[in-house]
């Protein structure tokens, strides 16, 4: 028994097992930590397991988001912010009531009729086949002699004036405008340089700085260059022939200011009042009403004071404008794509720009 004993004991351990082989933990994906367009917040994350695909034969199909939305990671466009900048214009055509009327007596004569309102007196001139340049130098294809007509200041005045001899040498031949008489170009054309108007419409008044250094209107011949002390507003008008009637058009608008011309662009979703000047124009106007409510269209409680350019929708207040930039880049108007906010104050009975003034060419 003792030699029994001694034998197990010396005995070597058997060796440890084998260590368990585990299969690879699951690798996660998720996409970067941004936000997520839209009203509901980020979608949970999606877990991608990294196994090798099954030899089938076939592609696998990875469905495609909606049409419309956002790719996961991809931000709307920042859009800027814009401020318009208060220009008092002293003078405003309402370009709705400008027409030619053919006058008592003589069938081939046609008057020229419009509405305006002036903050200070003014200086009324009227051409007819003309061309402008970048001084906003006018010239006619036939020199002309219509003599200024001045006017004092107010509101809702009218063209001709009531002296009739003033308003016959205003007067338009029928047969000069069928010499350029042609179809309205379309909404949003660019037209050359160049481009003869068959009717052009300027009114002139001096500046604060011009009535301090004692200056007068008939110091800048009719259709001159006009100096940094006059201030203008030029209307550029398309003439077409309706049966025996004729129409006219405003193609376009520009002012003077200060030695620049700025083309003027209406803010649609803004309408003036009855008692004020025409909208599209950045001057000293009080009483900017809107045609179908002033509320937001997004809130629908706030009024709206944001514009999307360049549509020039006027449809948003300024809390979900700065709102919605953060979740989309599209008008909620008209659904183009939105690149920079106008935010715009109005207050009654106060001075209040009503157009965004772009530099003219």
């Amino acid at each position: 028994m003792g030699n029994s004993s001694s034998s197990q004991r010396q005995r070597p351990p058997p060796p440890p097992p084998p260590p368990q082989q585990y299969p690879p933990a699951p690798v996660y994906s998720t996409g970067p930590q941004v936000p997520y367009p839209g009203p509901y917040g980020p979608p949970p994350p999606q877990h991608q397991q990294q196994y090798p695909p099954a030899q089938t034969g076939m592609q696998p199909h990875y469905p495609q988001p909606p049409a419309g939305m956002h790719q996961y990671g991809q931000m709307p466009r920042t859009q800027e912010y814009q401020r318009t900048a208060t220009i008092r214009n002293q003078v405003n055509l309402k370009k709705q009531t400008l027409k030619l009327e053919r006058v008592e007596g003589a069938p081939s004569s046609l008057a020229i009729h419009f509405t305006f309102d002036a903050s200070a007196a003014c200086r009324v001139l009227t051409f007819v086949n003309a061309r402008e340049d970048s001084k906003c130098k006018i010239t006619c294809q036939r020199p002309a002699n219509r003599p200024a007509v001045s006017y004092g200041k107010g509101l809702e005045q009218k063209f001709p004036p009531a002296d009739a001899a003033a308003a016959a040498a205003h007067a338009v031949d029928a047969g000069e405008l069928a010499s350029t008489s042609r179809p309205l170009p379309p909404p949003g054309q660019q037209l050359p340089k160049d481009t003869v108007y068959p009717l052009v419409v300027r009114m002139e008044a001096l500046t604060d700085e011009g009535r301090a250094q004692g200056k007068v209107l008939e110091e800048v011949a009719p259709g001159g260059e006009l100096p940094p002390w006059v201030q203008s507003q030029t209307t550029y008008a398309w003439v077409e022939r309706d049966g025996e009637e004729w129409v006219a058009r405003v193609v376009k608008q520009k002012i003077w200011v200060k030695g620049e011309a700025y083309e003027l662009q209406e803010i649609y979703g803004m309408e003036q009042n009855s008692r004020g000047p025409a909208m599209g124009l950045p001057a000293s106007v009080e009483g900017f009403e809107d045609v179908e409510g002033n509320e937001c269209v997004i809130c629908m409680s706030a009024p709206r004071d944001t514009a999307a350019l360049p549509c020039r929708h006027m449809c948003m207040c300024h809390g979900c404008a700065s709102a919605l930039k953060t979740q989309t880049n599209k008008c909620p108007i008209c659904r183009n794509e939105i690149t920079s906010l106008l935010h715009i104050k109005i207050n009654k009975g106060t001075p209040a720009p009503a157009a965004q003034p772009q530099a003219a060419s």
